[in-house]
């Protein structure tokens, strides 16, 4: 959701899936019928942009089996803030010490598998074929922009390592880490750039220790309306770390007519490709694969997906965002999954912000095809 209060679109779920038997038995086990209008919205903006020749590698697209789309039934449901429960306190006895503010983690698995890639420059191994993530979505500055700001991070790590992880990893035939998923540049309602940064030192201290405790970390770009390969650019460097990946999120990029909150933003595939050619060459660089994601719950967001190009050291992930009910949820999931180019699949779950009902880790790797590679709770 867009700062300083601004409403967000992303109750907006298209469904315009209709799935196979299998999974209309999974949607129906898990919701009843809804209903919803979404907002009609036609994206003016037009954008073009030219790849730094900073990579010979030649791009690719691999198209997966279609899909059948008919009409079907749009759901609403009414967002809730996010809200904090307070831990109830211990009685303590006069004697007794006070627990430490601020609890270690648990420790890391003996082998840390962020520190155990050991890449080769030149020689990129794959990411998503080894990990599945799980992570929490935010500002490490507080509550405002999703979970992982509800707590500080040795305890969003423990509740990570010791809840989540081990949930998804008896449904997930790979190995799944936690991951931190911040938002570096969030856009809101000021201008000129309807847009403000969080501290690159702040996203150091937490790449850093991310990296000694075996998480992935995903650098979230809302770009309001400043140069989209400016924000890029700003946090590139981190990228060079094995563990660090990109998300960008088309809804809060704005034309130079749309407002955060207000209007449902666009990326367009020029950009991407750009951006893409960046961190193709990144992950050649140092030897392990890039990961991009894109959130999308409107087609309106990614307006000529068609043209999005794959790069070989570059896993695009097309994360089925938006909140709301079960069913439109899915429907958009398995739309995306049956689109060509498609490669790796994301799915968003707003635990205190509308998801109605919030599907449990079981739901989401059964319902789903193919499981999510990453799953995000903001």
């Amino acid at each position: 959701m867009a700062a300083n209060g601004s409403a967000s679109f992303r109750n907006e779920v298209l469904p315009t899936f209709a799935p196979t038997a299998f999974v209309t038995e999974a949607i129906s086990a898990i919701t009843a019928t809804n209903t919803a209008v979404p907002p009609t919205e036609t994206p003016t903006q037009t954008a073009t942009a030219t790849p730094l020749p900073t990579n010979t590698a030649t791009p690719t697209k691999t198209p997966t089996a279609t899909a059948t789309i008919t009409p079907s039934p749009t759901d609403t449901a009414t967002p809730a803030p996010p809200t904090n429960t307070p831990e109830p306190v211990p009685t303590l006895e006069p004697t007794a010490e006070l627990p430490p503010t601020e609890p270690p983690p648990p420790p890391p698995p003996a082998s840390n598998p962020i520190l155990d890639l050991n890449p080769v420059p030149g020689q990129p191994q794959g990411f998503l074929d080894k990990f599945r993530v799980v992570s929490f979505y935010g500002s490490p500055m507080g509550s405002g922009l999703g979970v992982l700001g509800d707590q500080i991070r040795s305890k969003t790590l423990r509740i990570l390592r010791t809840s989540y992880v081990p949930e998804y990893q008896a449904y997930s035939d790979k190995l799944v880490l936690p991951g931190y998923h911040i938002v570096s540049t969030v856009a809101n309602s000021s201008p000129p750039d309807y847009r403000h940064h969080l501290e690159l030192g702040i996203i150091e201290e937490w790449v850093a220790s991310a990296k000694q405790d075996g998480v992935v970390v995903f650098l979230d770009i809302q770009p309001g309306r400043a140069n989209l390969m400016d924000e890029f650019n700003r946090i590139r460097y981190l990228l060079y770390e094995p563990h660090v990946h990109l998300a960008l999120d088309p809804e809060f990029a704005m034309n130079e007519e749309q407002v955060a909150g207000v209007n449902i933003g666009q990326i367009y595939a020029a950009q991407i490709n750009e951006i893409q050619l960046q961190m193709n060459s990144i992950g050649y660089e140092i030897g392990v694969n890039k990961v991009l994601v894109l959130h999308q719950f409107k087609d309106s967001m990614l307006p000529d997906k068609a043209l999005i190009e794959g790069y070989p050291f570059v896993e695009m992930v097309i994360d089925g965002d938006g909140y709301g009910p079960a069913g439109p949820k899915i429907r958009n999931y398995l739309q995306y999954a049956g689109e060509p180019g498609f490669e790796y699949g994301g799915f968003k779950l707003f635990p205190t912000d509308g998801d109605s009902p919030l599907l449990t880790p079981d739901q989401v790797m059964t319902a789903l095809y193919p499981p999510p590679s990453i799953v995000i709770y903001q």
